[in-house]
């Protein structure tokens, strides 16, 4: 089915050149309806999506300027819109898997060390006071 489509949109292309798109468009224009045959055939679906976004762009650029009549712009168009209903037919590719992230921490340097070392001398010294002065005001109380 993809590939009527595709060929009925070049032929269309094809008999617009007869009347009055500008050479250089027909040229552009067939170089996307490619584009669009290549990815539906290989089954990209986002790529045969984005390249039918660039054709009805270039057929809305080529209108806009005058160079593409509006008549061949909607039959393009119309044909550009059967191809798509056969490309959302294409299956989404799977979601990749999930990243696996392992983050090991760096070890802590002897700076660090030396200062956890110094701070826990430090608690451990003014655990030794107030056990002490906890047992001084014990022996007061008595």
């Amino acid at each position: 089915m993809k590939s009527i489509l595709l060929a009925a949109l070049v032929v269309l292309l094809a008999g617009c050149a007869s009347q009055s798109a500008d050479p250089q468009v027909r040229q552009q224009l067939i170089a996307q309806v490619d584009a669009v045959k290549a990815a539906a055939l290989s089954n990209d679906r986002a790529a045969a999506e984005a390249a039918l976004g660039d054709l009805n762009r270039e057929i809305a650029t080529a209108q806009a300027q005058g160079t593409l009549d509006p008549d061949d712009a909607r039959a393009i168009l119309a044909a550009a819109d059967r191809v798509a209903e056969d490309v959302r037919t294409i299956p989404l590719p799977e979601p990749p898997p999930p990243a696996v992230v392992t983050v090991t921490p760096d070890p802590p340097d002897e700076e660090q060390t030396k200062t956890f070392e110094e701070q826990r001398k430090r608690w451990e010294q003014l655990r030794k006071q107030w056990e002490k002065q906890h047992e001084d005001n014990d022996e007061n109380d008595n």
